[in-house]
């Protein structure tokens, strides 16, 4: 993984939200939302494996919720600041993930129903690696966003 300031000298290796939402609405806009989220999460569980594979995590050394926490390394304040993961529970069927201020979320208000097939993909990419088996992931409704806070669910297939 690189890391701040490698990529581009001058201007550095982060771009405004607001030019990632431009995208991701061109995106959809172009393709319809439907086929743009099977798009864009395919490209952010690619680039969840990888990241997965460059942090070395697997289940051999530590529990998912340990590892997970690696991620938001990654991903959180002191990364690239896609995300923040708060909460990672693993049931028998599944695994829950409740993240906050997810990209795809930025600009948007209380209630909305907006899907973040990014962060989806990028964490079900790193689930998939880390386990060694895919899953079926899928964004949770959360009542009325609070906090532009939402959860996804990642069931064994």
């Amino acid at each position: 993984m690189a890391t701040s300031c490698t990529l581009r000298p001058q201007l550095g290796d982060f771009v405004n939200v607001m030019d990632y939402k431009a995208l991701l609405d061109g995106i959809e806009d172009n393709l319809g939302s439907k086929a743009a989220a099977v798009i864009i999460s395919a490209a952010g569980r690619t680039y969840g494996k990888k990241i997965a594979t460059a942090l070395g995590a697997s289940m051999e050394s530590q529990d998912l919720p340990t590892i997970l926490k690696r991620l938001n390394l990654c991903l959180g304040m002191e990364g690239t600041r896609l995300c923040m993961i708060e909460e990672v529970s693993q049931q028998e069927n599944f695994i829950r993930v409740k993240v906050t201020e997810p990209v795809e979320m930025s600009g948007e208000t209380g209630g909305s129903s907006r899907l973040c097939p990014f962060t989806l993909g990028i964490l079900g990419g790193f689930i998939d690696q880390v386990m060694q088996r895919r899953h079926q992931a899928r964004q949770v409704p959360v009542a009325d966003q609070i906090n532009l806070q939402t959860e996804f669910e990642f069931t064994p297939l």
